[in-house]
């Protein structure tokens, strides 16, 4: 099994600010230098290949790094939008430390590759196969499974100890129909109020704003959500843009139970060094 390999058509780019440094930074998508490249950062010069092997934090974010030093933080939404696009390959050049937030979505880049189009150069990329089910199991009773399939499918559930959020269940299944850029990408990234004020008392999320992001209080979100189980779609959101640093297409029935960066992350690394060749 392969698919064609995709890239975007021409340049595009993107300014904008990061939620976490509050800084500025210019983002430029730019065609692959070649089919099966594959995700490809550049950061003063240096490149970062999109891959879990070179995460090098996960605390509020995903940060990609090098040993060089070279680092560009916040990458999941952008990597959930290329995937969910089906986005192969691709060149991101990054002037500035953290990729700009937009909404808190992933609403920037869909438009971002609405305006660049798509390329596909000829050659078939192999996704990732699974022969037996994978499990890693995290903090608190989190846990991400995949299973084989024949498509990829992904579902998230995630539970919060509050009034209004309680379960959330939301489901991804490209073969049925369901569209990423209407569905899932809309999804913004949301705290509570307790963490965004110990957040900006500690100096951090200096970037953070009611327009990009939700904020829970204890009784109403800050701003009307965009879908019932918006938490859960962000969760979703997330999850798409981390398990994309295996480097290529996945295709699993994915089941994860309260994710995070750092759970998201590892699992990825655990496909990426422990899963056998795609058939």
């Amino acid at each position: 099994m392969s698919a064609p390999a995709r890239t975007i058509a021409r340049p595009v780019t993107i300014r904008g600010t990061g939620i976490h440094t509050g800084e500025e930074a210019v983002v430029t998508l730019a065609p692959a230098e070649r089919p099966g490249a594959g995700v490809v950062f550049v950061v003063g010069g240096q490149e970062i290949p999109a891959r879990a092997s070179n995460v090098a934090d996960t605390a509020r974010c995903t940060v990609l790094g090098r040993p060089n030093g070279a680092s560009v933080a916040t990458v999941e939404h952008l990597l959930s939008a290329l995937s969910g696009s089906g986005i192969t390959d691709c060149r991101v050049a990054v002037e500035g430390p953290e990729i700009p937030i937009g909404d808190g979505s992933a609403g920037l880049w869909i438009e971002a590759l609405a305006g660049a189009g798509i390329a596909v150069p000829g050659e078939e990329v192999a996704p990732l196969l699974l022969e037996e089910p994978v499990v890693l199991a995290g903090a608190n009773g989190a846990f991400i499974a995949a299973f084989p399939a024949h498509s990829l499918r992904m579902t998230v559930a995630v539970t919060f100890a509050h009034p209004l959020v309680g379960t959330q269940v939301a489901r991804f299944d490209p073969a049925r129909g369901e569209d990423y850029a209407t569905q899932i990408a809309p999804a913004r990234t949301f705290g509570f109020i307790e963490e965004v004020e110990a957040l900006r008392a500690a100096g951090l999320a200096r970037g953070g704003t009611l327009e990009n992001a939700v904020v829970v209080y204890p009784d109403h979100y800050s701003v009307p959500l965009r879908f019932p189980d918006e938490l859960a779609r962000h969760k979703l959101l997330d999850l798409i843009g981390d398990l994309a640093l295996v480097g290529r297409p996945l295709i699993a029935d994915v089941v994860a139970v309260r994710p995070s960066h750092r759970l998201n992350t590892d699992f990825a690394r655990v496909l990426e060094t422990h899963v056998g060749d795609a058939l």
